[in-house]
């Protein structure tokens, strides 16, 4: 392909995708509150209909100091997007099929590439135990299952240190199995689990690969291997209506890939030098939520620690480090069509060494409105003061980072049939 034509075919790949995102939120408004349903026969036996549901986001985000989220936000950005579309279908008694087709695009990460979200199969045997198997939604915390699902929240934004919008394609899915169940617990009230394992896989064009390359001045990921994960989610809904608590644990047993650094060196020798990364990362997730009345009351805990082996020709080194992020956050429906919300996080990257001193932490202070419409269109307006640089990943757009406070605007549109 001639460098004349490389700018053409770009542009022409970017206006497809943008006729696309037209189109599939044209028919969003169309459908209104409709979901579709398509009856299905069966040997002359009516079975149950295959339903359709679909959605459409676009979001502008504005900010004062820096640019977030892989993404020119100093001069605003529409690049904030999100389309999906899935069917269901009920069989059989006790069987759930689920297949949602999703792309994204948030700065450099997503870029509207369509992926399989999810494609499942459940059977439940009874209320204690169910097994589902195929690409899966990974459970952690109280959002990250449903992250796509833009109505199930007040904010635009969730905390980032926890949910990073980045991630989508690699923190919400993985192909495998899991079994699920509900477990009275009497007076105690009761537990509700879901133990789960398989595999997930990420490219050398997404969020996880541009966070790695920010800390390869010079160097970039060539690969990465399919990461072997486990894990489990636990919630005990008490007897205090609305109360629960959550904990839950994923495992990453092998997150390996292969990337190239510069040398440095002066011909005749090698100008880069490939290495292998090979590693473990536990996750750990703790969450409280109570609903009462109008209010809805949240909090989680969330700590990642990367171990990891570097292999080069010349030997073997050993790294280690850890994230900490946590937050707290309320929200109150005054009505049908009017919901206000706010949380405060703090972010730490406790065992990096920041190439700024105010890397090593990032917290953020939220206010969000989201205006219901209709029941099938929500608007939301969020602001940030937000302190510390450490979820930028973005070095050369930000040269210069200090802890000086800085402010972000969040808006955003969600139409769904």
């Amino acid at each position: 392909m001639s460098e004349v034509n490389q700018p053409i075919n770009m542009i022409k790949k970017t206006n497809t995708r943008k006729a696309l995102f037209a189109t599939v939120l044209g028919v969003a408004i169309a459908c209104g509150t409709q979901a579709y349903e398509v009856p299905l026969t069966f040997f002359g036996t009516n079975m149950p209909p295959l339903d359709f549901h679909g959605f459409a986001s676009q979001g502008y985000l504005f900010s004062s100091d820096y640019n977030y989220l892989d993404t020119d936000t100093k001069n605003g950005s529409f690049r904030f997007t999100e389309v999906g579309a899935n069917v269901s279908l009920n069989p059989f008694p006790r069987t759930h099929i689920a297949i949602q087709g999703f792309m994204f695009d948030v700065g450099d990460a997503g870029k509207y590439k369509p992926f399989l979200d999810y494609a499942s199969v459940d059977y439940t045997f009874s209320d204690y135990i169910g097994v589902r198997g195929g690409r899966i939604r990974k459970p952690g915390g109280i959002y990250n299952h449903i992250q796509d699902v833009d109505l199930a929240r007040t904010y635009v934004l969730l905390p980032q240190g926890i949910y990073d919008s980045r991630f989508r394609d690699l923190s919400m899915a993985l192909d495998g199995g899991e079994i699920f169940g509900n477990i009275p617990l009497r007076k105690v009230g009761g537990l509700s689990y879901e133990l789960y394992s398989g595999f997930a896989n990420s490219s050398t064009d997404s969020g996880l690969a541009n966070v790695l390359n920010n800390s390869l001045p010079g160097g970039k990921v060539d690969s990465f291997d399919s990461f072997l994960e486990a894990g489990y989610q636990l919630w005990w809904n008490t007897p205090v209506d609305g109360l629960r608590f959550g904990a839950s644990l994923t495992y990453v047993l092998t997150f390996n890939y292969d990337f190239t650094v510069p040398t440095g060196a002066a011909p005749p020798a090698p100008s880069h030098l490939g290495l292998r990364a090979e590693g473990t990362i536990p996750i750990q997730q703790y969450s409280v939520e109570y609903l009462w009345k109008n209010w809805t009351f949240q909090a989680e805990y969330y700590n990642l620690q990367v171990s990891q082996d570097t292999i080069s020709p010349f030997g073997k080194s050993h790294s280690f480090s850890y994230d900490n992020s946590w937050y707290g956050g309320a929200a109150y429906r005054f009505n049908k069509w009017l919901e206000v919300g706010g949380y405060y996080t703090e972010y730490y990257a406790n065992g990096a060494k920041p190439a700024a001193a105010s890397d090593g932490a990032q917290k953020d202070a939220a206010l969000s409105i989201r205006f219901d419409p209709k029941p099938w269109w929500v608007i939301k307006v969020e602001g940030h003061y937000i302190r510390g640089t450490a979820l930028l990943d973005d070095n050369g757009a930000n040269p210069v980072r200090n802890d000086n406070g800085w402010f972000m605007l969040a808006l955003k549109t969600t139409f769904s049939f």
